[in-house]
């Protein structure tokens, strides 16, 4: 009989408390799952748990944190070797956000879902927010110098993230590719005027 490393039995006892706990939320809110529940439902008992967690808030933050360090990754691969970022050059094929996002459907419909109730929109909020402050500086000063440059990173950042979150929410009706190639679109399309609405 082999010996497994050990390395190997916490990372597969980790995936097995992970899974565990995303099949529960998909049946009741994360608060009204219990430390029992998760491992009578994993197969373990609770000092297997209380070894690597302190309390499921732990298991949960965890799954979320690998969970950006992968989108971050996405984030990341358009322009991992650039300085500069020309989105008249950039292919759309090269945004891979949104790939993410769908190949991870199951985990943000799950986690956007009003009734997981854990605060994810705000937690994944912050941490696009974040990324996009600390690695993009925008470019301004070609259509007007008056522009305040923080006001403008907000509004084309949270432009950006409301696009993402509705995609999701909205059960990802468009493909990545698609989102990708409109992302480019509209970061280098400019809109002078606008035209009212007439109410009927």
């Amino acid at each position: 009989m082999s010996i497994q490393h050990p390395d190997k039995r916490v990372k597969r006892t980790k995936e097995k408390f992970r899974e565990v706990v995303l099949s529960l939320m998909e049946e009741k809110s994360f608060h009204d799952i219990t430390i029992t529940e998760i491992v009578k439902a994993a197969d373990f008992n609770r000092g297997t748990f209380y070894a690597h967690y302190e309390k499921k808030e732990e298991l949960l933050d965890e799954i979320i944190e690998e969970m950006f360090e992968k989108m971050t990754e996405a984030f990341r691969k358009p322009y991992l070797y650039l300085s500069v970022v020309d989105f008249n050059e950039l292919p759309s094929n090269s945004i891979i956000l949104f790939d993410h996002f769908l190949e991870n459907k199951r985990f943000y419909k799950l986690m956007l879902r009003p009734t997981t109730n854990y605060n994810f929109h705000e937690k994944m909020t912050k941490r696009l927010d974040k990324l996009f402050r600390e690695e993009f500086g925008f470019l301004t000063t070609e259509i007007d110098p008056a522009i305040d440059i923080q006001l403008f990173s907000t509004y084309r950042i949270h432009g950006i993230i409301g696009l993402i979150l509705e995609w999701i929410e909205n059960d990802f009706p468009q493909s990545s590719s698609y989102m990708g190639d409109q992302l480019i679109h509209i970061l280098k399309f400019y809109t002078p005027k606008i035209y009212i609405k007439k109410k009927k």
